[in-house]
């Protein structure tokens, strides 16, 4: 199974970004930023090209209630009909099958332990959503979304527990996935040791879930980890960050690299940036940086090509400050076209690519057997996802066209085509010289009127799977 959160230039969704040349920390000055300090939560709502903040510390106001938003340019309140009640040490991802923001867990203000409720926001409000199976309560775990399998990836925590007179930390290692309408215990062959206060993203170029470090009755964790969906895997690596907790981590989808900073050692604040590429660690040495802090939270714009971070806590001061992490050139990334599902009519209508999607240039596909010369081709945001629902493919009986599947999401239909002779139609798509498209997956489909062929007069091709690279 195959996502992606954008749209390619047809559906006017992307933004254009430049990469520089250089890996650098710049720290932007906003009119406005949230009342939040450290242990609160943020996600990269790519909809709407907005960075969702929610929850955590406030040296000067406790714990806030309060959804922020970040644009780019300014933080600014988004005032909610209903919220989670106000915690710290919760987990957010950001859902892009369905385009909402999901939340589990956290410590709510005014509770003696953690939740174990689960959240999600829409841009407008927050809903509470109920589940028939659920993890247990905690707070100080990871999760991630696995846009590859369409499943929020959960692991860790501090359950906490309670004892006459007082309470400690109790660090768990279970591996949990929601749906989007459930929550399911995976059961794998191997696991990371219990912990929390752990960070993990996902690689989406490798599919693979990433985690880094963590603390436990042990100690702090220098350990790197992998989850492919079915079980994890520890990964010897050549260099690797010093052990830690407390720390950041977004996977840069544009350089196909994990960007790590900062944490906790137990003894000092950490300020060091790393990047990991599947094989092996590299520090990053920066011009710029936020300096040394624990308990900040990142998000990853995919537009600018971007690691955004806001707050955290260190020894000497509480921060609210924001900066953006730009990662420096671009490695090559390989683009491909690859067709999938069949086509129906007699002969089958066929779609095949002449042209794969390099940023800057067109990418192009011709329409074959075509019937008559009235073609089109609908472009999709997945292979698997129909109005929120697993259902592709989708047997298009129910709409007179016998025999024939809808094999992607058909978010943008109706796009041109050009007839180059009675049988054959070419279809063109500019691909922006836009470095967030790197790796982005766009799902087409083209059809054709047909008639006396089946009761719609229309008939479907194959799909087509395009991978946009630079090469």
């Amino acid at each position: 199974m195959r996502r992606t959160t954008h749209v390619v230039a047809a559906a006017g969704l992307l933004i254009a970004s430049a990469a520089s040349q250089t890996s650098d920390w710049t720290q932007v000055t906003t009119a406005n930023s949230p009342n939040v300090d450290h242990s609160h939560a943020m996600v990269y709502d790519a909809a709407r090209d907005r960075v969702v903040m929610l929850g955590g510390f406030s040296a000067a106001s406790g714990l806030p209630n309060v959804t922020w938003e970040y644009d780019g340019v300014d933080w600014s309140q988004n005032t909610t009909a209903s919220s989670p009640i106000a915690r710290w040490g919760q987990a957010m991802v950001y859902d892009s099958a369905r385009g909402k923001v999901v939340m589990f867990g956290g410590h709510p203000v005014g509770w003696s332990m953690p939740g174990n409720d689960t959240w999600e926001y829409d841009g407008s409000n927050w809903t509470q959503v109920t589940t028939s199976s659920s993890p247990i309560a905690r707070r100080n775990h990871a999760m991630v979304y696995d846009s590859v399998r369409g499943k929020v990836v959960m692991f860790g925590g501090d359950r906490v527990s309670v004892f006459p007179g007082g309470s400690s930390p109790n660090p768990i290692n279970d591996t949990w996935e929601y749906d989007g309408v459930n929550w399911a215990q995976i059961t794998t062959t191997t696991s990371p040791a219990s912990r929390f206060w752990h960070a993990m993203a996902y690689d989406n170029a490798r599919g693979q879930v990433v985690m880094f470090g963590g603390l436990n009755f042990v100690g702090w964790s220098s350990d790197t980890w992998e989850y492919d969906g079915v079980t994890w895997t520890q990964i010897t690596t050549a260099n690797a960050p010093a052990g830690r907790y407390q720390h950041a981590m977004e996977f840069d989808s544009v350089r196909g690299k994990v960007v790590l900073h900062g944490g906790f050692d137990a003894s000092n604040e950490l300020g060091d940036t790393w990047r990991y590429d599947g094989v092996s660690w590299t520090q990053i040495a920066t011009a710029n940086s936020p300096g040394s802090r624990r308990l900040h939270a990142v998000a990853y714009n995919g537009i600018t090509g971007k690691v955004v971070m806001f707050g955290g806590y260190s020894m000497s001061a509480a921060h609210n400050d924001t900066w953006e992490f730009e990662g420096g050139s671009l490695t090559p990334f390989q683009s491909s076209a690859t067709t999938y599902g069949t086509g129906c009519g007699s002969p089958a209508l066929g779609f095949a690519a002449t042209a794969n999607p390099v940023i800057g240039t067109t990418a192009s596909a011709l329409i074959l057997d075509t019937p008559t010369s009235l073609t089109g081709v609908a472009v999709g945001l997945s292979d698997t996802i129909l109005s929120g629902l697993p259902v592709l493919p989708l047997d298009l009986s129910i709409i007179g066209m016998t025999g024939c599947e809808l094999v992607q999401s058909n978010d943008v239909p109706g796009l041109p085509t050009v007839t180059l002779q009675p049988s054959v139609a070419l279809f063109d798509l500019a691909i922006p010289t836009a470095a967030s498209l790197l790796g982005v997956h766009v799902y087409s489909q083209a059809y054709a009127f047909a008639p006396g062929t089946n009761a719609l007069q229309v008939i479907a091709s194959n799909g087509i799977d395009w991978l946009i690279g630079n090469q």
